[in-house]
């Protein structure tokens, strides 16, 4: 069996807590928007940019 090197620039690396972050502001701004309350952000969901 050969084993290769995996290629460390093929996959980004994701810090958790930033992840966490970001929902925390998802989750803030569509619980204001359910509310009425017009918040500002996220500006990208699911990769694709909204109105700013």
């Amino acid at each position: 069996m050969i084993e290769t090197p995996i290629d460390g620039d093929a996959s980004p690396l994701v810090r958790p807590y930033l992840v966490a972050h970001e929902q925390r502001e998802r989750r803030e701004a569509l619980l204001l928007a359910t509310l009425g309350v017009d918040a500002p952000g996220p500006y990208w969901i699911h990769g694709v940019e909204v109105a700013r």
